[in-house]
């Protein structure tokens, strides 16, 4: 009963969110509308995929799938929110457009991709692994290069900490080299630990269709906390 009360407010206020989005883009499109067209392009990044697997639970779940399921789930509810959404991958494969060479990284690949969207903002999805396997919940990394991706990973988190993880006490922390992606972007950039799947409890929830629409949710509603603020 609490999960369908939890579910049910999340949705209501995404919602309100988008409506209020959509009202204030109608607005704003009578004055300037290539404006508009341009100012929230939001790029969805599911970590790893095709040979990259990513990390894996005990139960040999890979990361890569999980990362997919809630980016699709994104990407849907953004777009019903009218906001111009661009996922780098779509199906279970590696980032190489056009043939591209496969002795470079796709990380490479990933990030061209970002940079060559007009006014990007980078949410890249991802899950934890952790030899301590009692660590649980979300973690928001972000870029140092564009100030207020701090503001948007802490939307993020602090509405998912408020609708589904309320014992959560973790901090977000800004990336440091070993988040390539981040520490090169130029753009507002997130990364999005969304669990921990050497949580076995955790693992449990992340693979389940159900909680990745429920975390897309709150990350929906951080982005939309986030360009309403901005």
């Amino acid at each position: 009963m609490k999960r369908v009360l939890i579910i049910l407010i999340v949705f209501i206020f995404t919602f309100a969110s988008c409506f209020g989005i959509n009202a204030l883009l109608e607005k704003t499109n009578a004055v300037h509308s290539n404006y508009i067209k341009s100012k929230y392009n939001i790029v969805l990044d599911a970590g790893h995929g095709g040979k990259d697997a990513g990390t894996s639970a005990a139960d040999g779940t890979a990361e890569k799938d999980i990362n997919l399921g809630i980016v699709l789930n994104l990407y849907d509810f953004l777009m019903f929110c009218g906001v111009n959404t661009y996922p780098i991958r779509n199906d279970d494969t590696e980032y190489y457009p056009g043939g591209s060479e496969k002795n470079r990284s796709d990380l490479y690949n990933r990030l061209d991709y970002v940079n060559s969207i007009d006014n990007a903002i980078l949410v890249s999805i991802h899950q934890n692994h952790f030899e301590d396997t009692s660590e649980w919940g979300m973690q928001v990394w972000y870029t140092a290069n564009e100030q207020s991706s701090e503001f948007l990973a802490n939307s993020i988190l602090s509405i998912t900490k408020l609708f589904l993880q309320p014992e959560n006490q973790r901090l977000n922390k800004v990336s440091d080299s070993s988040y390539y992606i981040l520490y090169k972007a130029t753009v507002p950039s997130v990364m999005v630990e969304c669990g921990f799947m050497s949580n076995v409890e955790e693992n449990n929830k992340l693979k389940d269709d159900s909680y990745q629409k429920q975390l897309a949710y709150t990350i929906t509603m951080g982005i939309n906390t986030y360009m309403n603020n901005e």
